[in-house]
């Protein structure tokens, strides 16, 4: 009974690990067998024994051998998961969370700087230091700026102001004096080597580009609606959002695919679970009567119940 009880128990195992409703119930069927035996101690053991003999082992070879195969499969999958969970923890302990507040200081450094600028052209002077602003887009652009269609970013020849190596357009620098110079820092974009940074210009609807390459700013109207000017996010996060994804999708998949059988190997499992359920070939193992309707009234039972 021994034998027979551990026969049981791995059968079990494997209903659990395939969850398979055939599965399930054959091993409920196997089971009221066993506790048949176990519970009427005139019944013979050696009609057990060659029962299992007959059913049990040959399936829980055959269950065995395609566990240890879906084992296998799951575990790469597994690997491939810790390996993308790894990849979201060592970068999520070193992302830079700087960027919204430093953002926003930019757009106060940026129209502080203006106001500079507006204040030297007048006075016709050079006092200003650049690299005030340049700091931000050494900072950031490799991670945060966004790719675009550069075409929609430059502009031809326009009447400007030149100060120092750097242009400005007249018309923009007006408006900009009427506004006292407030700007919002809105995204920036990375095309190749060349940065551009996009701005708003406080109370209005004025974007103004600052193309950091040909050291000019100058205004964009048109283009406008053909970029894309939500906030600039971390392509690293991006990524982590992606790897995230994909193992939500490989741990659905790898559940499904456990789960799922061979057509062969599912009609083999209905075939044996009409054989449980045969009285005929249970008479033959039991080959007492008594015992046979006690069997026939246990596997009867109303297991969706």
């Amino acid at each position: 009974m021994s034998q027979s009880k551990r026969r049981v128990t791995k059968l079990k195992l494997l209903a659990n690990f395939f969850e398979n409703i055939d599965i399930i119930s054959i091993y409920i069927k196997t089971d009221i067998i066993h506790n048949l035996f176990q519970e009427n101690k005139a019944l013979d053991y050696s009609k057990l024994e060659l029962f299992h003999l007959q059913y049990t082992d040959s399936l829980i070879e055959l269950l065995t051998k395609i566990k240890r195969q879906k084992e296998s499969d799951m575990l790469a999958v597994i690997n491939e998961i810790d390996v993308n969970n790894r990849y979201v923890v060592n970068f999520e302990e070193r992302r830079v969370d700087s960027f919204e507040t430093d953002r926003k200081m930019y757009s106060g450094i940026f129209s502080q700087h203006l106001a500079n600028l507006y204040k030297d052209l007048t006075e016709e002077r050079f006092t200003i230091d650049w690299n005030n602003v340049l700091y931000f887009n050494k900072k950031y652009a490799t991670e945060f700026y966004r790719e675009a269609d550069e075409e929609l970013l430059k502009s031809g020849p326009l009447p400007s102001y030149h100060y120092q190596d750097y242009e400005i357009e007249r018309k923009l620098l007006g408006r900009l004096n009427i506004q006292n110079f407030k700007v919002r820092f809105v995204c920036g974009y990375l095309i190749g080597r060349n940065e551009y940074e996009l701005f708003k210009i406080f109370q209005s609807d004025d974007h103004f580009i600052f193309n950091v390459e040909e050291k000019k700013m100058y205004l964009i109207d048109e283009q406008l609606e053909k970029l894309d000017i939500s906030e600039n996010q971390s392509n690293q996060t991006t990524i982590i959002n992606q790897l995230k994804k994909k193992n939500e999708y490989l741990e659905q998949t790898m559940n499904e695919k456990k789960r799922t059988l061979p057509a062969e190997v599912e009609s083999v499992l209905k075939d044996y679970l009409r054989n449980l359920e045969n009285m005929d070939i249970m008479s033959k193992i039991f080959d007492f009567n008594e015992e046979t309707n006690i069997l026939r009234a246990m596997l009867n039972l109303n297991l969706n119940n």
